[in-house]
């Protein structure tokens, strides 16, 4: 089994191949910390992690991507490209999310241990989800102020990692700061992916977005814009 997988949710614009050769699963990536332009970046990053496994589209049995949480837009980025290569090829795709991924460094760096990903969101709040030693989630994913998510990492003995760890680490000295991981490395989101692509079947439940709050950008009020129209210029919607 061959597939591809893209991440686009957080700073990275990241892709990478799969295989999946009777249990052993090969990675080969690309990753380029980018911060923002997504859009332009990946479908080049893409063709370079083909070309560096030396595979093509036809050759891959499925695709996955990163649905966040993280920036709007580059979720965005990343899920519209899989959703198009997957119905184009008439190929099953899957999610992973961005909390599952550094979940999953974090078992590896602190074996046995509870974890709780979590995001720095700004805004003074952080993006949160903690997973029992099994990797199996305790709740879903919130967006709630460092102070709360900290209590809670208190609570379940969780083991902090992501970009929003060393917040939690300020609030409460005594929890335990495995790494201040800003984004998962495409290979753990690969290897994720190979274990779910069982039973994936194409064009159900294709990915879509985590959005876990409301996007800071919002419609234009009608009267707080003036708008040209072809009768002149019009505030309110009246011309």
């Amino acid at each position: 089994m061959i597939l591809l997988a893209v991440d686009t949710a957080l700073d990275a614009c990241a892709a990478a191949v799969a295989t999946d050769r009777d249990g052993r699963i090969d990675v080969v990536g690309v990753t380029e910390v980018i911060g923002r332009g997504h859009a332009e970046c990946l479908m080049r990053v893409v063709d370079d992690a083909l070309a560096l496994a030396g595979v093509g589209h036809a050759d891959l049995d499925g695709y996955a991507v990163s649905i966040g949480p993280g920036s709007f837009t580059g979720i965005r980025v990343g899920v519209a490209a899989v959703r198009g290569f997957a119905l184009a090829s008439a190929k099953p795709a899957v999610s992973i999310t961005s909390l599952e991924a550094l979940a999953a460094e974090g078992r590896e760096i602190r074996p046995g241990r509870p974890i709780l990903a979590v995001l720095d969101a700004r805004k003074d709040e952080v993006y949160a989800q903690a997973f029992d030693a099994a990797g199996r989630p305790v709740g879903a994913a919130v967006v709630t102020s460092a102070a709360r998510a900290a209590a809670s990492a208190a609570d379940l003995g969780a083991t902090l990692i992501g970009s929003g760890a060393p917040l939690l680490a300020a609030a409460d000295p005594t929890l335990d700061l495995a790494a201040a991981t800003a984004f998962p490395a495409i290979d753990t989101i690969a290897r994720l992916a190979v274990s779910r692509f069982a039973g994936a079947v194409v064009g159900r439940d294709l990915p879509t977005p985590l959005y876990v709050r409301p996007p800071d950008a919002k419609p234009q009020g009608a009267a707080r814009l003036a708008r040209l129209t072809p009768g002149g210029l019009a505030v309110g919607g009246a011309p």
